[in-house]
């Protein structure tokens, strides 16, 4: 299982919001070439992904709300979601 952050930010400006969101697809280009560079023999290791953000102004909170349940539609489950409904179905 990976082990990712996806850190959302908000910050209150004099004339409207400054919006931070995790950039996924720099994510998932760091992690393949990661993978490219460490081979068959070495082990890969993980790169530095706190970088990878997209920054955006918005003038009010429905431009903050719009941007945020975007992306938040976009990020990926987590296993351990469905590993409990599969467990739970198994004690049935």
């Amino acid at each position: 299982m990976d082990s990712e952050r996806y850190r959302i930010s908000i910050e209150r400006l004099e004339n409207g919001f400054s919006v931070e969101l995790p950039d996924l697809e720099a994510m998932a280009k760091m992690k393949a070439d990661a993978k490219k560079k460490a081979g068959k023999d070495s082990p890969m290791s993980m790169p530095y992904m706190g970088d990878c953000v997209k920054k955006y102004a918005a003038k009010n909170t429905k431009e903050v709300i719009a941007l945020v349940s975007g992306s938040l539609k976009t990020m990926p489950e987590a296993e351990f979601d469905s590993a409990f409904d599969e467990a739970a179905a198994e004690t049935k």
